[in-house]
């Protein structure tokens, strides 16, 4: 295409990225080069819904999953860099609402998936768009506990929202503006 021709090898990127697609089983994906800040080219590639073969486009939208916690664990440890926040101290000293339920659930237990709660998988398709009022309401009322925090290893969608919040309280900033701030501006 000629705006892919202004990107030095994206006929390379393209290709690579066709056979990645191919070597591991995936139907389509989008891929992109940003320069200075600003998308410069973009291209989908395969089909976005195996049953209609509809093609991927620019303008797909693609579910991210798991992989915003990276953020978050980044704009938690960007604070504990300025000496803001440690890890070592209760998640309830800068989340007021666990105090009556988890006051041994340190701040590090929620970035490692030490805090002990209960195996909640599917709680980010479910839970992931809940309004901030109601989520402060869950933080108050508290979640079951598998074990004691410390323990083991329980990967936590709860655990990681709680340290979202974590990174709101104590940066006195909305959660989306200091990841902005202080993750992708700097990159």
């Amino acid at each position: 295409t000629p705006a892919a021709a202004q990107i030095p090898n994206a006929d390379a990127a393209r290709q690579t990225f066709t056979q990645w697609m191919e070597a591991n089983h995936v139907p389509g994906l989008v891929w992109g080069v940003v320069k200075d800040g600003k998308l410069v080219h973009v291209q989908g590639l395969g089909i976005a819904d195996v049953a209609t073969q509809r093609p991927v486009t620019a303008d797909t939208a693609f579910r991210i999953a798991s992989m915003s916690k990276a953020f978050t664990a980044r704009a938690a440890l960007h604070l504990v860099e300025e000496g803001r926040l440690r890890l070592d101290e209760p998640a309830a000293k800068y989340v007021p609402e666990m105090a009556s339920w988890a006051q041994n659930a340190s701040v590090g237990d929620l970035l490692h998936h030490t805090a002990g709660f209960v195996t909640d998988d599917p709680w980010g398709d479910r839970q992931q768009v809940l309004p901030e009022a109601q989520f402060t309401a869950m933080l108050k009322a508290g979640v079951p506990f598998q074990r004691a925090p410390g323990l083991a290893y329980e990967y936590s969608n709860f655990g990681y929202a709680t340290l979202g919040r974590v990174v709101t309280n104590v940066s006195g900033h909305n959660f989306a503006d200091e990841v902005r701030d202080t993750v992708f501006k700097p990159m």
